[in-house]
């Protein structure tokens, strides 16, 4: 009787070695129960790891009873830091080329009014996009003056303010870009504030024609000073392409 409760014990301890369980507690006839981490069972021994960290060795003839409990799993590991998406830095100088979205009327536009746009043309560092082709931009008019409070031409002078991507909004610093109406009887180009670097460009409004604007770069200014051939009173449609610059980098987070 005893070898055969001894074999059934033996039988058992074999099983839950290879079960992903761990040991409680081992009761033995003694009364004692000793506790710890199961390490392995076989037909003389039941081995534990007990909380001192040493190991307790309890000879089968002498269990009466293991008890387990289900092994909790393991915690995730943590992130790999080599597989974080890391923030990317966009340069000073950076060409932001975007598109408007709405048309602008100069007669009836003011200082300080906001404007909505879209990035045309991807921003690319180190051989990743950082800024796409559709990424919603924010331009802000610097100076407004019509035709009718001054001597000359509708004028008005653009920076960017700000760019979203995925939701999230980044301000940004650029170069200016002036554009004025017909007025002075010629075509004009004249310094602006706004930065050091190139010049922007304003170009190309999508049909063309009567007042469409034409690019002109300037060399070691920051903005440009482009003229219309159109109506006295400066219009600027939607889908006319601006050309911008960074004049500080903007780091964009994943």
């Amino acid at each position: 009787m005893r070898k055969s409760s001894t074999r059934m014990l033996s039988a058992v301890l074999v099983v839950l070695t290879g079960a992903t369980l761990s040991a409680d507690r081992v009761k033995l006839r003694s009364g004692k129960v000793v506790e710890g981490t199961f390490l392995s069972g076989d037909s003389a021994m039941v081995r534990l790891l007990l909380a001192n960290g040493s190991k307790g060795e309890f000879p089968v003839e002498d269990v009466t009873a293991v008890e387990f409990t289900p092994r909790r799993p393991p915690p995730p590991p943590p992130p790999d830091p080599a597989r974080k998406p890391v923030a990317v830095t966009v340069p000073t100088g950076t060409t932001l080329n975007v598109r408007l979205t709405q048309g602008i009327d100069v007669d009836s536009a003011k200082a300080g009014t906001t404007f909505p746009a879209i990035v045309d043309d991807p921003v690319m560092v180190s051989g990743k996009v950082v800024v796409p082709r559709g990424a919603s931009a924010v331009l802000q008019a610097v100076k407004v003056a019509q035709s009718g409070t001054m001597k000359g031409s509708d004028n008005i002078t653009l920076k960017m303010n700000s760019i979203s991507i995925g939701g999230v909004g980044y301000d940004v610093t650029t170069t200016y870009v002036e554009s004025k109406g017909k007025g002075e009887g010629r075509r004009t180009a004249r310094k602006v504030g706004g930065g050091v670097g190139l010049g922007a460009i304003v170009g190309g409004i999508a049909g063309g024609g009567e007042g469409a604007a034409v690019g002109a770069l300037v060399g070691g200014v920051a903005g440009a000073a482009v003229a219309s051939s159109g109506q006295e009173h400066l219009k600027l449609p939607a889908e006319t392409r601006l050309q911008f610059q960074l004049n500080a980098a903007v780091t964009i987070r994943p």
